[in-house]
């Protein structure tokens, strides 16, 4: 597996939030990961990227182990994580902020492989990305992401505060990368739709512990996945 962790417990202080929580990612595979607020999702990501030291519990990349590493070392290794309200730099130009994803590069990420997944950046370039859309937003963050030339990639709810159209674009985009760059792909959301159409496996959190994890055609036929997130209905 590229991306592998066993048994980890993480918290803030004395508070533990994951309890013994094990996930596997390989290259081409997205794992949606999903639950309720509080259920220890973005938690997940943090502890994954160094932004927080695990307690207890392993985590490698590539057979290369990074637990407790810095999260400054994470995309040397071929981690990078896209976070939860995309973080753009605002004053800077698009240009600039795709360049700074690209520093463990020397500044030799391909921008025209992130300008070809996000054509509408072409003319936004010299553009403050404080003044763009957030779904332009949100391809600038992705872009940022994928100028370390990764081998696994996680992002925070990429959809949170997107149009439906611009959510399937950003998804697509996503399925896009999994199958044609072999990336192993971290998706952690709560649109659950969304995340289930592009999916190979699924995991659900639910109070820190991993409650069910399966494909998603497995987990939308579950009473409770359908109750709790698709409102008892189906994922069309």
């Amino acid at each position: 597996m590229t991306l592998l962790v066993s048994g980890l417990h993480a918290g803030y202080g004395q508070l533990e939030v994951l309890h013994d929580v094990s996930i596997e990612v390989a290259r081409g595979e997205i794992l949606a990961v999903v639950g309720s607020n509080g259920a220890g999702k973005t938690t997940l990501l943090r502890a994954i990227s160094g932004l927080i030291k695990p307690t207890s519990g392993s985590i490698t990349l590539e057979d290369r182990a990074i637990a407790g590493k810095p999260p400054e070392k994470m995309a040397g290794f071929g981690l990078t994580l896209v976070p939860e309200n995309r973080l753009c730099f605002p004053s800077l130009s698009v240009r600039d902020n795709l360049m700074l994803g690209a520093w463990t590069k020397k500044g030799r990420g391909d921008v025209d492989a992130v300008l070809e997944l996000f054509p509408r950046l072409k003319n936004r370039m010299s553009q403050a990305a404080g003044t763009l859309s957030g779904g332009e937003q949100q391809m600038v963050a992705i872009g940022r992401g994928l100028m370390a030339d990764p081998t696994a990639i996680m992002l925070d709810e990429p959809s949170i505060g997107l149009a439906p159209k611009v959510v399937s674009e950003i998804m697509e985009v996503l399925a896009r990368l999994c199958s044609e760059k072999q990336l192993a792909v971290l998706l952690v959301e709560q649109n659950v739709r969304a995340s289930f159409k592009i999916a190979h496996r699924a995991t659900v959190l639910h109070r820190g512990s991993v409650a069910l994890s399966g494909t998603p055609a497995e987990l939308i036929e579950l009473p409770e996945v359908r109750a709790a997130y698709l409102g008892g209905g189906d994922a069309s």
